[in-house]
């Protein structure tokens, strides 16, 4: 037997999920004109789902078992490959700051290498932090190093944990490869929109940890960095929040969106340009809601939870909207990592069987709203601030109906909600700059539009004021930052977006350490 490639393979969603095996192999056995007997094992290639007609249909392509003898040319399945990396025998225990995407996969490259990396974090491994979070939602008691946005895997660990990318990387096939042998479903390796959710998160963050440790890197939990060690310009180090210093003939940081602290302090150190950055509110609906809209009626039973991209590009001068982070069957959580202060995020296991469904409506705030990182973070940090207060001061988020926000008015007719710490009704629309309110108020007229009952049908919860960040640290084209033997990768340093992104980018940093670092 050989494998073929058989593209265009198309079922019907309605179909029934016990039935789906057998209708593939009919239509493949049709599409290859081959008796259906013949074939043997059909493992699929993509997965995606045409929803233009008024039915759904799933499109498939497969490599197909077929005879010797078939007139059809064989085809090859390939492993997706490592990036390449240099020879670098002399580089020794070089220090990464940060276990999410960035840091983690920076490490992995390094310790593929040879070199036996030490990876920093001050929040704990995802067991310890997967307690601190149940501890959280039960005491509503929060700590400020294990949390929804800090510890290992990063604030990625706690999110629907989307893996589809704007980026045309060549090693994001190697970041979904390396994540399924890590323990997420192998399903994300063939999905046209993958997403491991955080149940599986959790796992895969485990499983890369054991794989570095298994190639010679250690790990130190627990473990917050104040400042970087420098000499003659040259970064040798680290100073740890106790005042312990940890020697390296270099430095790595891929602290994300959690280390605001140390990237504010680097700041003052090292090049960087203030850059356009994102905030705006997340707005949950029913399922149900999603499902009708999208599936032109009820879900197919083979369809999951559907979901929705929209785009708002209003004229004049009002910002662009676009939904971001859109979790199918989710929950809305709190993902400060500090003390009296609230942001969202989204979340949502694989199966994304929840009753809601929400998003973020981001807007971005342009290079020039700002003068300084002080001025950016102070506006961020007040609307982290103002949110908890007005959410009543135990983490619980203010909501408001779609409609009130439009009014500029306190409402919230929808209570229920899939929010893990609750919500109370509040005027959110007032703790925005008013480029955001703008923005927003237009986006919903024209997503109404788009999908009919958006606004009757959704209410915001909380806000996000710092989906991005607004710094990003200048790279020399070594890849080195301005002062020599530090690098810096991953959404914190402003290089990135999203899961996949910021693995490819710490990939890229490694690969810069190894050519570099002497």
């Amino acid at each position: 037997m050989k494998e073929v490639l058989v593209s265009g393979i198309r079922i019907s969603a309605g179909s029934t999920a016990s039935g789906l095996d057998k209708r593939l192999r009919a239509k493949a056995a049709g599409l290859l004109e081959l008796p259906e007997k013949e074939l043997g094992r059909i493992t699929v290639i993509s997965q995606s789902i045409d929803s233009r007609g008024r039915a759904p249909v799933l499109v498939f392509k497969a490599a197909v078992e077929v005879p010797e003898s078939a007139p059809f040319p064989p085809f090859e399945r390939k492993r997706p490959q490592p990036p390449e990396l240099a020879d670098n025998s002399i580089l020794k225990n070089p220090v990464i700051v940060g276990t999410g995407p960035a840091g983690i996969f920076c490490a992995l490259a390094l310790a593929m290498a040879g070199c036996d990396p030490l990876i920093v974090d001050k929040g704990p491994c995802v067991e310890e932090r997967c307690r601190g979070v149940d501890n959280f939602l039960k005491t509503r008691t929060l700590d400020e190093n294990c949390n929804l946005l800090v510890g290992e895997g990063g604030a990625g660990t706690f999110s629907d944990g989307k893996l589809y990318t704007g980026t045309h990387d060549k090693t994001a096939a190697f970041v979904l490869q390396t994540l399924a042998d890590a323990g997420a479903p192998e399903e994300i390796l063939y999905l046209s929109r993958p997403h491991v959710g955080t149940d599986h998160l959790k796992t895969a963050a485990a499983g890369l940890r054991e794989k570095i440790i298994a190639l010679g890197g250690k790990f130190l939990f627990n473990t917050s960095v104040a400042d970087i060690v420098q000499k003659e310009g040259r970064c040798t180090g680290i100073i740890c929040a106790d005042g312990s210093v940890i020697s390296a003939p270099c430095v790595i940081i891929a602290c994300g969106l959690g280390g605001r602290e140390l990237a504010r302090s680097l700041a003052e150190k090292i090049s960087f340009e203030l850059k356009p950055f994102q905030m705006g509110c997340r707005i949950e609906h029913p399922q149900e809601f999603i499902d009708f809209r999208q599936y032109h009626g009820k879900r197919p039973e083979l369809l999951g939870a559907a979901e929705y991209h929209l785009v708002s590009r209003p004229a004049g001068s009002i910002l662009p909207v676009s939904s971001f982070c859109m979790c199918p069957g989710g929950t809305v959580v709190n993902a400060s990592a500090w003390q009296n202060r609230c942001a969202t995020n989204g979340m949502s296991d694989f199966a994304r069987n929840g009753k809601f469904a929400n998003a973020c409506l981001i807007s971005t705030l342009k290079q020039g709203f700002f003068s300084s990182p002080a001025e950016a973070f102070e506006l961020i940090e007040k609307i982290e601030s103002s949110l908890f207060v007005m959410g009543g001061k135990d983490y619980s988020f203010p909501a408001q109906d779609a409609a009130a926000f439009l009014r500029d008015e306190k409402k919230l007719t929808f209570k229920e909600s899939a929010c893990h710490t609750g919500i109370t009704p509040g005027n959110i629309r007032r703790l925005l700059p008013r480029p955001t309110q703008e923005a927003l108020c237009a986006a919903l007229k024209f997503f109404d539009r788009q999908l009919p009952g958006f606004i009757k049908n959704g209410k915001f919860i909380g806000a996000e004021p710092c989906v991005s960040s607004p710094l990003r640290f200048l790279r020399q084209e070594n890849g080195m930052s301005s002062m020599e033997n530090l690098f810096l990768s991953g959404e914190g340093a402003g290089a990135a977006g999203g899961i996949v992104s910021a693995a490819c980018d710490g990939l890229r940093t490694a690969q810069a350490v190894l050519r570099t670092v002497r």
